[in-house]
């Protein structure tokens, strides 16, 4: 296989993303996509809601051990079958689609293990229901199921790119959790993926600091610590 698929989880079943996939296939954004794209989610599901929405698109089933082995259509939609129950096309998200989620989450890291996918990309989650206060967000249990010791959200874009130090927090624990360390460590954990993936040298700028939430004597340690990353980039 040429060019490694980009997976996306369909996420909640009952959510609209759906609709919002459809018009990527329409776009001339996926035309100009290199990977191909395979979802991971229910293909019962998927063909009537396309129906409901009056898309119109060939939908290929892939055998989840049969990806890495022949190349992938990018004409038709291509997606892993994993089986869920439902009653509606489109209706209430509930915690009925827990554990069909947490198996479309389990395929997608088994193939990204296995090196056979380029990325992952999930759809709408519910914290309620999947996450369930376990985990902050995704970012969080996906840290977690992959036994990754230092994780960074990272918004992208190819010319401007927004790292948020915090993740999934009430706007009153955001200061709280705001350290020195914790920076430096999103930092080079960034600076490190552009350098080993994308093969570019960023240029950070750190924003959002506020000093009547710091006190003087953190202020001072930051400072220390950012003049040492300096030194040493």
């Amino acid at each position: 296989m040429t060019n490694k698929p980009i997976l996306i989880v369909l996420g909640e079943p009952h959510s609209i993303f759906s609709e919002t996939l459809f018009k990527l296939y329409k776009s001339k954004i996926y035309m100009k996509l290199k990977n191909p794209i395979i979802l991971i989610g229910s293909k019962k599901l998927l063909i009537e809601q396309m129906l409901k929405l009056k898309f119109k698109f060939k939908i290929n089933e892939i055998k989840f051990k049969d990806v890495g082995k022949y190349s992938i259509d990018k004409k038709n939609i291509n997606i892993i079958n994993v089986n869920f129950s439902y009653k509606k096309v489109f209706d209430k998200i509930s915690n009925k689609s827990k554990n069909y989620i947490k198996k479309c989450f389990d395929i997608a890291l088994i193939l990204l293990k296995k090196n056979y996918a380029y990325a992952l990309i999930n759809g709408p989650i519910s914290k309620k229901y999947f996450l369930n206060k376990k985990y902050l967000g995704i970012t969080e249990y996906l840290t977690k199921k992959t036994n990754t010791k230092n994780s960074a959200m990272l918004i992208y874009n190819s010319s401007f790119s927004v790292c948020p130090i915090t993740t999934h927090l009430p706007i009153s624990k955001v200061s709280k959790s705001i350290t020195g360390k914790k920076i430096i460590k999103n930092i080079l954990l960034i600076n490190d993926f552009f350098l080993k993936i994308l093969n570019k040298k960023p240029k950070i700028a750190i924003l959002g600091f506020l000093f009547s939430f710091v006190k003087k004597k953190s202020f001072k340690n930051m400072c220390n610590i950012f003049t040492r990353f300096y030194v040493r980039y």
